[in-house]
């Protein structure tokens, strides 16, 4: 018997076997592979498989596997980076932030949320009434859950420190929504409308603090006016008084109109000093004698100070002159006889401490923070009578922040009063923005009068 052609058959059967093993191992990889690029692709693109399974072999497995835990540690990340930037932008928010749940609980709140109601614990895990102890909030959040609609209002809210420390908000509470659309909670966002709400106040103030200065002269210009329309023949003596009575009024009129319109340009920065370098012991001499040369002034005693070694100083010498002249004639305004002013000036700091004192009425506590704000008077009688505008205190803080320098004021009911100024010794470009020192120097003076 032939053995060949059974052999033939045999090794052909191999061959087909060996060829379709191959061919079912050569699919399996190549649909293993499909599965392994998919699977990168995926993640390559931030997007996370809902099964990481790649079929074959155990190290195929194994390769699985791996990519399962690393899609989960890039996850893990991505969530943590999320919350990181989260918690970096409500930080940096100048909005107050916080985020309540359903029942009302905090669940999350920035730390201008903490500054704006002064809160010392942090309100996460307490109801919005206990944390904030504002009913008119909780309002707010009530009224936006059970409606399921963003709410806005504007809120003004009472300190324990009373009326004078009432601030205002505009709320806004944002409904958060479920997958399935129920409400979860809410997003409530605080705006403090405060400052606005004051600059408001001031501009009212300003208006009707104008009508009233302008209306008095005016009233009495008509006043005189009608007294000449109806009395043509009215005697030369009579005539001469009210055109002096009007004279003054007019007077009273320009002097406030160029003061407002000075602080106008002041305060919108459209003068720039012209700065020139001076030595303070030079300018005080001569401001001292044009004083003193000045008709119609109420005589006083001016002496002044200057330490020997003082460095000069730059500044625009017209205006840093009408400072220094207003702050003479309210000294002498408010002193009572016999008049003593002292001008006084040392190194402090980084700069200079100028200062002008008299020996006058004073100035109570709770007027001397405001004696610098337009129109602001702490003796209206007196003010009014002495022809002042109000403004004169306001122009000067203008001036000397147009320096880089600072003002306040320093005053004893019934010992006097004391305006002290600090200019930087360096140009305005290259002031420095540390605080300003106010320390009294030792240094040696000279003293003149």
């Amino acid at each position: 018997m032939d053995t060949a052609p059974w052999i033939i058959t045999l090794l052909v059967l191999e061959l087909l076997q060996l060829v379709a093993a191959w061919l079912y191992i050569r699919r399996r990889y190549r649909v293993s592979l499909r599965q392994l690029e998919q699977l990168t692709a995926q993640l390559a693109a931030g997007r996370f498989p809902s099964s990481y399974y790649i079929g074959g072999t155990k190290r195929l497995e194994a390769v699985s596997r791996n990519l399962e835990g690393v899609g989960a540690r890039i996850e893990q990340m991505q969530h943590e980076q999320t919350r990181e930037d989260l918690h970096l932008l409500l930080a940096n928010m100048v909005e107050g932030v916080l985020m309540v749940d359903a029942r009302h609980v905090v669940r999350l709140a920035n730390g201008e949320l903490q500054r704006l109601f002064g809160l010392t614990q942090n309100p996460v895990g307490r109801t919005v009434l206990e944390a904030l102890r504002e009913a008119q909030v909780e309002r707010v959040v009530r009224r936006a859950l059970e409606s399921g609609a963003a709410r806005r209002e504007e809120l003004t809210l009472q300190s324990s420190a009373g009326v004078e420390a009432e601030r205002h908000f505009e709320v806004s509470a944002v409904p958060i929504r479920h997958e399935n659309g129920a409400v979860d909670g809410a997003v409530v966002v605080f705006h403090d409308l405060t400052r606005i709400k004051q600059l408001e106040v001031v501009r009212r103030e300003f208006v009707a603090n104008v009508s009233h200065e302008l209306r008095t002269p005016l009233a009495i210009f008509r006043g005189y006016l009608e007294t000449l329309i109806d009395n043509p023949k009215l005697p030369r003596a009579d005539v001469a008084k009210v055109l002096d009575a009007m004279q003054r009024n007019s007077n009273r009129l320009n002097s406030l109109v160029e003061d407002l319109l000075t602080l106008t340009r002041l305060e919108s920065r459209q003068v720039q000093p012209q700065l020139e370098t001076i030595r303070l012991d030079s300018f005080f001499e001569q401001l001292v004698r044009d004083w003193s040369a000045r008709a119609h002034t109420e005589p006083a005693e001016i002496e002044w100070r200057a330490a020997h070694n003082l460095p000069a100083v730059e500044v625009d010498l017209l205006r840093f002159e009408q400072v220094m002249l207003n702050l003479l004639e309210n000294a002498v305004a408010y002193s009572n006889p016999p008049r003593k002013i002292v001008l006084a000036a040392e190194a402090e700091g980084l700069g200079l401490r100028i200062s002008v004192s008299d020996t006058g009425i004073g100035i109570p506590p709770g007027d001397v923070p405001h004696v610098f704000e337009r129109f602001y008077r702490v003796d209206k009688a007196r003010n009014r009578k002495s022809g002042g505008t109000g403004l004169g205190l306001s122009i000067c803080k203008e001036i000397v922040e147009a320096h880089g320098g600072t003002i306040r004021a320093e005053s004893v009911v019934g010992q006097g009063t004391t305006i002290a100024l600090w200019l930087p010794r360096l140009q305005r470009s290259e002031t420095p923005t540390q605080s300003l020192p106010w320390a009294v120097d030792s240094a040696p003076v000279e003293s003149k009068s």
